[in-house]
């Protein structure tokens, strides 16, 4: 019979690291919108859009926690966050004006 030992925890490559880095960084694309929107910049901004970006990045998030993969994890929990901040100043401001 032919048997591997596997560890239980892998060695972490470059591309691992890269990835843990864009976890972070591809969220932070979302801020100048969020800013533009706290500022009373919500032409063109589709509020459906937004709510539906939230809901999927709850959709990820969930996948990610159950399958315990870090980066999407990151990833979503960021995306999730900025989708708010937009929904809520888009609906804020719409509402003042």
């Amino acid at each position: 019979m032919f048997h591997v030992h596997l560890s239980k925890k892998k060695r972490r490559t470059s591309f691992d690291k890269l990835v843990g880095v864009a976890a972070f960084a591809y969220p932070l694309s979302g801020l100048p919108q969020a800013m533009l929107v706290f500022q009373g910049s919500t032409d063109g901004v589709s509020l459906t859009s937004w709510v539906f970006f939230a809901l999927f990045s709850v959709l990820f998030l969930i996948y990610g926690i159950i399958h315990k993969i870090k980066p999407i994890i990151v990833t979503n929990l960021l995306w999730l966050l900025v989708d708010i901040f937009i929904v809520i100043g888009t609906i804020t401001h719409r509402m003042m004006y």
